[in-house]
């Protein structure tokens, strides 16, 4: 079994905006302008809407109507728009049943938003790593969006062997994974994410965030590894392994990571998703 054959069968993901992929495809760039992002935009009004809507509503903040895409633009600035942006057109996808994986539909998605929200926490707690903020936050974003193709094209049985393995033998859900298929979902998103053509670094992040590369240097997928860590954190629910709490060891010890810094983290991520979840509450 290989991540890109589970990706070809999957069937029934909702569809992704055209516009959102090339957005996350400026993000390549060595320079991205307020007019790149608008020029791309303005070709699809149904994201155009959901951003117009989110920009006027009272959790935005903004105290004056936003009446245009450029208007967005200029109001907030090509960064936060593609933050806004890319949170409003994966939120469909991203909160997908997958019963296999989490307890409710939006479960995923809510520890998706968190993480993303944690890339930026960590920037300000790890300003030695080396990685551009909204490049974070994407592969945050979607760093577990290989579940939803297992959620999909996996048999019951080789989800219910993952389940048990995990819980019989005290491993990751990660680890029970390769176990059973050979492959685990951060590859198999990466394939997913492939597909779409997006950036080599967040590919890179989504398929190794649970074995980051810390040499020559570190990658993305180091602070997409803390992020994710730091979301499991702040969003804890009893039962959960502590193997998903986990910041793997060489990393901690190479950035310098100990228990007063992590929980300074995850009180930070945990602010900053507040003000995310009520922008999306109301988007």
């Amino acid at each position: 079994m290989t991540a890109i054959a589970l990706v070809q069968n999957v069937k029934n993901l909702p569809p992704v905006s055209q516009a959102a992929l090339k957005l996350i495809g400026l993000l390549d760039r060595s320079s991205t302008d307020n007019n790149d992002v608008v020029q791309v935009l303005k070709h699809d009004t149904v994201l155009t809407a959901k951003l117009l809507k989110a920009c006027n509503a009272p959790s935005f903040g903004l105290g004056e109507t936003v009446s245009s895409v450029d208007h967005a633009v200029f109001m907030l600035g090509h960064e936060q728009i593609l933050h806004t942006v890319l949170t409003l057109a994966f939120s469909s996808v991203m909160a997908a049943p997958t019963q296999a994986f989490t307890a409710g539909a939006n479960e995923l998605w809510q520890h998706s938003l968190i993480a993303a929200a944690a890339a930026d926490t960590v920037f300000n707690h790890l300003p030695g790593l080396n990685a551009q903020p909204t490049v974070a936050f994407t592969a945050a974003l979607l760093h577990d969006i290989g579940k939803l193709v297992f959620a999909q094209t996996l048999l019951p049985e080789e989800l219910a062997d993952i389940r048990d393995r995990a819980e019989r033998k005290l491993i990751s859900g990660t680890d029970a994974e390769r176990e059973v298929l050979g492959i685990d979902h951060g590859e198999t998103g990466a394939a997913l994410l492939q597909s779409w053509r997006l950036p080599a670094s967040i590919v890179e992040a989504v398929a190794n965030h649970h074995r980051p590369f810390l040499k020559p240097e570190p990658r993305l997928s180091v602070l997409v590894h803390i992020a994710n860590a730091v979301a499991h954190h702040s969003d804890a629910v009893p039962g959960q392994s502590s193997h998903d709490l986990k910041i793997d060891v060489a990393v901690c010890k190479d950035l310098d990571i100990n228990p007063k810094k992590l929980e300074a983290m995850v009180a930070d991520a945990r602010q900053s998703f507040k003000r995310v979840n009520r922008f999306m509450a109301m988007s």
